[in-house]
């Protein structure tokens, strides 16, 4: 499934760091993924907020949908587990961003810091994604946007395999579909429910993977593929019937708490064990409660709990 997935089908016990040392941009090289990154992007585009204050990218990867948000947004944090992609990402974005290593179940921001959260190609490698829809609700502020995607299990690709052969895997039950290491398929309706109780209403959805698949099995026929369309045209509907592969919507918070003031971003961190403010050092961050020492390294700050000492040396 390496093709459909990104990433090469192994079994990863840290979900997070999946991607470490993954030459991700090369995935997107071929004929077909370049139809399909022309498409997300135009998606991202239309699902993000013209304009708005702090927006973090939870799994931003090396900076593919930057270009989507940079001069958008007043404030942008691109989180990853990946240390190697989040390099790549500063290359891309050119510092332009603030950088942040850590694990996405342990999200090391206060309550209300951001107005918007991307999170793209990352819903499906969760094993929690009740968990990470809550906390994504949390660092939210009031009226605060969530655009993601998943993996829809009930497609039409999966639909027409289980009514020519009921014994492959059936896309209408509800619970999630794992046929590959760290890859969840999920039911629209339960991802609905998933986030109505985290306290989200969807307003948009958009459809894709469709014609890159096209594009894909027409690529030995000459010069076919390239006239196969992105499928910009068809998102909105493909989404709404989620007949696609790949569904994106926006969400909305219901809850009415402000955007968190602060001076600078770094008051935005906190410790992901303790949840206390961290103080800033000369060599990274350090919580005043726990005393595990969060290192800052090339522009990066590391904020995975299994990477930091419980005892500090930061002056």
């Amino acid at each position: 499934m390496e093709d459909e997935i990104g990433v090469p089908a192994r079994h990863i016990p840290n979900a997070y760091d999946i991607y470490e040392g993954v030459d991700y941009d090369e995935y997107w090289k071929s004929v077909d993924k370049r139809k399909l990154d022309k498409l997300e992007h135009a998606i991202v585009n239309e699902l993000l907020p013209a304009r708005g204050s702090r927006l973090i990218d939870l799994g931003c990867g090396y900076g593919r949908l930057s270009d989507c948000y940079l001069d958008r947004f007043e404030t942008k944090v691109m989180f990853d587990g990946s240390r190697s992609l989040l390099q790549a990402a500063q290359r891309t974005t050119r510092g332009k961003a603030f950088y942040v290593l850590g694990d996405i179940n342990q999200l090391p921001f206060c309550s209300s810091a951001f107005d918007t959260v991307l999170m793209i190609r990352v819903f499906h490698h969760l094993n929690d994604s009740r968990a990470c829809l809550k906390n994504a609700e949390r660092i939210l502020c009031g009226n605060g946007n969530l655009v993601m995607n998943y993996s829809n299990k009930r497609n039409i690709y999966r639909m027409i395999r289980f009514l020519l052969h009921p014994t492959s895997p059936n896309p209408f039950a509800l619970k999630p579909l794992t046929d590959e290491p760290n890859f969840f398929h999920h039911h629209p309706t339960d991802v609905l429910r998933l986030l109505t109780e985290s306290g989200f209403k969807i307003s948009q959805y958009r459809g894709a993977g469709i014609f890159d698949r096209i594009a894909r099995k027409t690529s030995s026929l000459a010069g076919f593929s390239s006239l196969v369309p992105a499928g910009v045209r068809f998102a909105p509907l493909l989404g709404k019937y989620f007949a696609a592969p790949w569904v994106f919507f926006k969400g909305v918070t219901q809850k009415k708490d402000p955007l968190r003031a602060v001076s600078k971003i770094e008051e935005l961190l906190i410790c992901p064990i303790c949840n206390s403010g961290l103080i800033q050092t000369k060599l990274g961050f350090l919580c005043a409660t726990c005393q595990r020492e969060y290192p800052m390294v090339n522009g990066i700050i590391d904020m995975r709990v299994d990477a930091q000492p419980a005892h500090s040396n930061l002056d």
